[in-house]
């Protein structure tokens, strides 16, 4: 038997060579290794019958580095070993740590082994070499980059380097069918020093033969005609629908050429050489759709065997037609492509050409833009360029729904769960979207035992409903998006780092409307055109149009175009801009309006803050509250030339300062001490 070579690619030779050594200590006597880093891959010209990667994002990090489709490939997963794990125990519960590695993937991928391992006792910042911002912590864990540490660092703990884990090895092993008796003692010796990240290994490999006949009884079940057979084409397993479709009993063909079953749509043996699905043939007198899977072992390339998988044309039409139907009747689908995104922008089209490489992934996807940007649009996007395409697409509002009753639309409820609650239960909106997308918007404002809940899908991939103790395994892909700075929110201890890694592993930011000034007429133009308005924009409109801010981005501009396509007096003019709050309260330096008899006033920035503060003290005193809009209100009273935006941006600022505090909904704003000291020293 020929010497089996895998290569091993990693973003530095160190951390390959490291891995390279790891994995020669465990399995040298089986197969060769070769490490590379990432720029020594990008030359070779080797093939090799497997490669490992280092990281799942080695390739996205660098998109010029490519694997030969004709190689297979797979992910090291790493755990520590367990004299390095107990000092991590040990750490005070609630300190915070700099977890300090040589890159920022390698920081934020240790990070989530140590919170995978057990580790939520404690928080974990990633820092690494040359980051532009470094947090002020003195205290750092290091996964053996001691030397690369910042000399304020004062406390440090060497937790080693990370190291195979036994999933990883057992894999290998099972792909080249090599999980035997002297392989599987070096498995059980290797478990006993580390920390597995598989513990229920062990026991599910004690019991692996026993599984035969349980294997059996579950194909049985199957409703699909399931046929199995060897490396000679010689059926080992015949189920019991294959026994009604083909009108055999099992003890009939066990043994027999499986090329013997057909007839005149006979498929030929080449075709049993290579995975197939959607051959259409005849069996007696049926139409059936015929799907084959390939069964890799022994000898590496050597194919000694598979399954075909026989449907009922008909059955597939009204299965399909019955999915469709229900999908629609429950409104759970993505409405839009990347073809419904209007745009001449570089900005955009590489936005798209980023989206549209996620897409084929199951990862999660974290979309970070304002407000307005079509952050919505993009999710739909890339579940319609997804494999998930066919199944459902739920999104749900994270900031429109109460705590409880965002829980229970999420996770669904049991019978008798609370008062109202639906006879029999409600499935939650994860259950809705199996082998679909849940899109959540505005992930930021969930709470933090909503967060916790949430995590536990995501790392687990089962839900329990409110009320219940039946786990349901489900398959979604989550794609979140917000508008605000999450890692903030985590550095804040308002949002899990745990949760915050695990959503952000394909992140995509959309630019706002201002960075994109080419789309901004293109827009325009096509909101007017839907609106029943065939005119484009004057010149003199379109320069205010790009000048203006856009703090509501493509939200606010089709807001806009939607009234001026009905308000106009046959041609929009710069007069007509005076009706729209945006433009009539916005100071614009160098833009000229043809009505101009407005006697508002501008304030300074100063002078409209302590405006904004002795509105919401009167507000108080008078027992009522004040928000944004009630504070604009007063603005236009006092003939005060400001914008609705200006002031909510305003707020925000002294939010962030503590001057005051933003309740959500109709709870307005309220002073604080601070803010009640900074208006007296104003005067």
């Amino acid at each position: 038997m020929r010497r089996i070579n895998i290569a091993i690619i990693s973003g530095s030779q160190n951390t390959s060579q490291s891995l390279s050594r790891q994995m020669n200590e465990l399995l040298g006597n089986y197969f060769s290794f070769f490490p590379f880093s990432k720029e020594g891959w990008a030359k070779n010209k080797t093939d090799y019958d497997l490669v490992l990667l280092s990281t799942k994002t080695i390739f996205t990090r660098q998109p010029y580095l490519k694997v030969k489709t004709s190689l297979k490939s797979m992910v090291i997963r790493r755990t520590l070993y367990k004299f390095n794990w107990d000092k991590v125990l040990s750490l005070p519960s609630g300190s915070s740590w700099l977890l300090y590695n040589d890159q920022r993937d390698s920081a934020e991928e240790t990070i989530s082994l140590l919170y995978e391992l057990g580790a939520r006792h404690i928080e974990l910042i990633p820092a690494y070499p040359n980051m532009k911002v470094h947090p002020l912590i003195t205290r750092a864990i290091t996964p053996n980059e001691c030397e690369t540490l910042p000399p304020d660092i004062t406390e440090v703990i060497n937790i080693g380097e990370r190291v195979v884990d036994v999933s990883t090895i057992v894999d290998i092993l099972t792909r080249f069918d090599l999980l035997q008796e002297d392989t599987l003692q070096i498995v059980s010796d290797y478990t006993k020093k580390i920390v597995s990240r598989s513990q229920g290994l062990q026991v599910a490999m004690g019991g692996l033969m026993k599984t035969t006949k349980v294997l059996q009884q579950t194909i049985n079940m199957v409703q699909d005609a399931v046929i199995a057979y060897d490396h000679q084409l010689c059926i080992t397993t015949f189920n019991r629908a294959a026994e009604e479709m083909f009108s055999l009993s099992s003890w009939e063909v066990l043994g027999k050429d499986i090329l013997s079953l057909f007839n005149k749509d006979k498929p030929t043996r080449e075709m049993f050489e290579a995975p197939f699905s959607g051959f259409l043939l005849k069996v007696r007198k049926q139409q059936v759709v015929m799907s084959h899977i390939c069964i890799e072992q022994g000898e590496v390339g050597a194919v000694p065997g598979g399954v075909l998988i026989f449907q009922i044309a008909e059955k597939l039409e009204e299965l399909e037609l019955k999915l469709r139907s229900q999908l629609k009747e429950s409104g759970h689908q993505a409405k839009y492509t990347f073809q419904d995104i209007i745009t001449e922008s570089e900005e955009i089209r590489a936005v798209i050409k980023r989206a549209k490489k996620m897409a084929p992934s199951d990862l999660n996807v974290l979309i970070l833009g304002e407000s307005g940007t079509g952050k919505e649009l993009f999710a739909h996007s890339i579940h319609n360029y997804s494999t998930r395409a066919l199944f459902p697409f739920v999104a749900v509002n994270c900031s429109s729904l109460s705590e409880a009753l965002l829980e229970s639309e999420l996770f669904g409820y049991e019978e008798g769960a609370f008062t109202g609650a639906k006879k029999g239960g409600k499935p939650g909106l994860f259950e809705l979207a199996h082998r679909g997308t849940i899109f959540l918007d505005e992930i930021g404002d969930i709470s933090f035992s909503l967060q916790n809940r949430l995590l536990r899908i995501l790392q687990q991939r089962e839900v329990l409903r409110v009320g219940g103790t039946k786990v349901i395994p489900v398959d979604v892909r989550v794609i979140a998006a917000t508008n605000c700075d999450l890692l903030e929110f985590v550095r804040e201890g308002k949002f899990r780092a745990d949760l915050y890694y695990r959503l952000k592993v394909l992140p995509l930011t959309i630019p706002a409307l201002r960075e994109r000034e080419t789309d901004i007429i293109l827009l325009a133009n096509y909101f007017l055109r839907r609106n029943g308005y065939n005119k484009k924009l004057p010149d003199d409109v379109s320069q205010v149009f790009l000048q203006y801010h856009w703090p509501g981005n493509i939200r606010e501009l089709q807001n806009a175009m939607e009234y001026l396509s009905i308000m106009n007096e046959g041609d929009i003019t710069t007069k007509d801009l005076l009706s729209l709050d945006s433009f009539k309260l916005t100071s614009m330096a160098g833009v000229h309006f043809e009505d101009q008899s407005t006697e508002f006033s501008k304030l300074s920035r100063e002078g409209l803050i302590r405006f904004i503060l002795k509105s919401i003290l009167s507000e108080r005193k008078k027992g009522r509250s004040i928000g944004r809009r009630g504070i604009w209100k007063l603005a236009q009273q006092e003939k005060l030339l400001t914008s609705e935006a200006e002031i909510r941006s305003l707020l925000k600022e002294l939010h962030e300062k503590r001057w005051i505090k933003v309740g959500k909904g109709r709870q307005g704003c309220h002073l604080t001490e601070i803010g009640l000291k900074e208006l007296e020293k104003m005067g």
